[in-house]
C-alpha cells in the first residue's frame, strides 16, 4: 500500500491529439515514399513506362477543373473545421477549469 496517491489519469489534450495524427500520417507518407523508392530501384524501365502513362492521362484530364472543385471543396470545409476546432479547445478548456475547481 503506498502512502502517494496514483496521480489521476490526464486525457490527451485535442493539440496532442492532432499533432499524433499529424505524426503518424507524415510516418505513413515517408514509409510509402521508401517502398515507392525501392520498387522505382527495382524496376527503373517500367518505372520510366508507368510515369509516362500517368503524364498522358494527366494531360488528358481536365485537370485545371479538378484542382478548381478540391480548392472549393476545402474552403467550404475550412471553416466548419476551424470552427469545431475552437469549440473542441474551448470545451477542453472549461473541462480543465471545472476539474481545478473541485479540488
Amino acid at each position: 500500500m503506498s502512502l502517494n496517491p496514483a496521480p489521476p489519469y490526464e486525457s490527451p489534450t485535442i493539440e496532442q491529439g492532432v499533432n499524433t495524427l499529424l505524426q503518424d500520417a507524415k510516418d505513413c507518407a515517408l514509409q510509402r515514399y521508401a517502398n515507392c523508392e525501392a520498387r522505382i530501384r527495382r524496376s527503373p524501365t517500367k518505372a520510366v513506362l508507368c510515369a509516362t502513362a500517368v503524364g498522358y492521362c494527366l494531360h488528358r484530364l481536365p485537370v485545371r477543373a479538378i484542382i478548381i472543385a478540391q480548392v472549393r471543396l476545402v474552403t467550404a470545409v475550412a471553416p466548419v473545421a476551424a470552427f469545431a476546432f475552437g469549440a473542441a479547445k474551448i470545451f477542453e478548456y472549461l473541462q480543465n477549469q471545472a476539474t481545478r475547481n473541485l479540488r
